[in-house]
């Protein structure tokens, strides 16, 4: 606590040779908050924590046959020490200043002649200048660090001034524990090792990291740990006024990004200079990635996940890449360097590697459009990105992964409503749906597997039944749906049907 000092601090503001220190010399560093005048033997009972009791010698000299006993009373009461207006000949009292030794409990001493107000006086007068050059000191630092932040200046000079400061290697550590910077740079700190003091960097309930200190040779004071304050403060407030500035510029660059891919620019050129504006070249051929967030059977999409995601997006993709948010999805431009979609499909497949191995609450669907070479042409890409998404998640459900140039039935399937496919199922094959569920058998899979194989043996040897069963179960089929093997136009409407019941009905 800066409002407190050591009974040592209060020594060196006194004029030299005014004060002895008769016993408890290791106790010097006890904190002292105030003066307390004591004249009779009952006043030793309110002493309170911290401090310093300016008596004199008649009231200790009948404390002596009892002095462990009332020195261990104060010693609990935390007292800072006592001062006492005496000669200074310890040899007056033995047991109280050896008890004092064994204690740690300073015992200091005025000339006897000192009136006990003036010896208080002066006493209070030595803690008021020692206050006055603590706050100096702070408030030294605190402008250093202030100037630094009011002037621009990063964490970096905020780091190094610290190191100044403190004449200790330091460093800034992210939430991640990873160094940001060392100070000096070629220094070599374990930021793990137990002689290093932490000071967490805050902002309201903003957590930006840790200060590292070295202590390994010798145990920090209160001006650095004040020092150590400052410069947290410090670096919070640039962090802060960072991530504000960030966040403004990228709810305008979302904006501008967003009028580009929905088709609604009214200037395709002025929106690409806006871009340039943010350091995004759009004249180089793009494609469109979303990563979105699977809708949550429980309810609401958690949507704190897209930090993590768009984190990874901007590690995964490259510098190249423009990535933003959106109510869901994380939508990045990605500038691939050939129209193969081998390479987007191998840019999108990092991508869900490093998200599967960071993100645990929820599952994150990709969808990458094709390649195009003008900005005007980025809103084509955006919507074969999204029906990606609505692909993947529609034929496999959540936790896909596709690449539009790479869709193959599902790509019509996807465009079509739910009730007209319902409708063409029904008309296609479902009375064969019907019989199967009547009667418990497995025409429908055994007519997916004939399609598939156009061949009775291997069909028969697939699902495990004689020939003469296939052909059976065959001419059972036509018998519902009417002539299907030998009609081509029917077979492939039935095959639709049937790849559309399956993966309709599982999603």
């Amino acid at each position: 606590m800066w409002e407190h000092h050591r009974v040592s601090d209060v020594l060196r503001s006194l004029p030299s040779g005014d004060v002895a220190v008769l016993a408890g010399e290791p106790g010097l560093a006890r904190h002292v908050r105030t003066v307390q005048v004591v004249k009779e033997q009952d006043e030793l009972r309110r002493v309170r924590h911290s401090d310093l009791v300016v008596t004199s010698a008649s009231l200790l000299h009948e404390a002596e046959p009892r002095a462990e006993r009332l020195l261990g009373r104060l010693d609990a009461a935390g007292i800072a020490g006592i001062v006492v207006l005496a000669d200074r000949d310890q040899r007056r009292w033995p047991r109280l200043l050896g008890a004092a030794d064994q204690l740690a409990l300073p015992v200091l001493a005025l000339p006897g002649s000192t009136p006990i107000w003036e010896a208080a006086a002066t006493i209070l007068a030595g803690v008021l200048d020692t206050q006055r050059e603590r706050v100096e000191r702070v408030m030294a630092m605190h402008q250093r660090f202030t100037r630094i932040v009011v002037s621009g200046g990063g964490p970096t000079e905020l780091l190094a001034t610290l190191h100044e400061l403190l004449g200790r290697t330091v460093a800034l550590v992210d939430t991640d524990q990873r160094p940001v910077a060392v100070v000096p740079s070629d220094a070599e700190l374990d930021l793990e090792a137990p002689e290093v003091v932490r000071q967490p960097i805050r902002a309201g309930d903003v957590d930006y990291g840790e200060l590292i200190a070295d202590v390994a040779s010798e145990e920090l004071d209160e001006d650095a740990h004040v020092a150590l304050e400052r410069a947290s403060m410090g670096i919070a407030v640039r962090m802060a006024q960072a991530s504000a500035v960030a966040e403004a510029q990228e709810r305008f660059a979302s904006i501008t990004l967003e009028e580009l891919i929905s088709g609604h620019a009214t200037d395709v050129e002025d929106v690409v200079q806006r871009a340039r504006s943010f350091g995004w070249d759009l004249h180089r051929p793009r494609a469109v990635l979303l990563a979105s967030i699977d809708p949550s059977p429980e309810g609401p999409v958690d949507t704190a996940a897209l930090t993590t995601i768009a984190a990874a997006a901007r590690a995964t993709l490259g510098s190249d890449a423009i990535v933003w948010s959106r109510s869901s999805t994380i939508a990045a431009l990605l500038a691939p360097t050939t129209a193969a979609a081998s390479e987007r499909r191998r840019i999108a497949e990092e991508l869900r590697r490093e998200l599967d191995h960071r993100v645990r609450s929820v599952t994150v669907s990709i969808g990458v459009g094709r390649r195009v070479d003008r900005a005007a042409q980025l809103s084509a890409s955006f919507t074969e990105a999204k029906r990606s998404v609505d692909v993947g998640r529609w034929a496999k459900g959540r936790h896909v992964t596709e690449v539009f140039d790479e869709l193959g039935l599902e790509r019509l399937l996807v465009s079509s409503p739910t009730e007209d496919l319902g409708e063409f199922v029904s008309h296609a094959i479902g009375a064969l749906i019907a019989h199967d569920e009547a009667h418990r058998t497995d025409l429908v899979e055994t007519m997916a597997t004939w399609l598939e194989t156009r061949n009775m043996a291997e069909a028969a040897r697939r699902i495990h039944v004689h020939y003469n069963t296939l052909k059976n179960r065959l001419d059972r089929i036509e018998e519902i749906l009417g002539p299907v093997l030998t009609d081509a136009g029917r077979a492939l409407e039935c095959e639709v049907a049937i790849y559309i019941h399956r993966h309709h009905a599982s999603s």
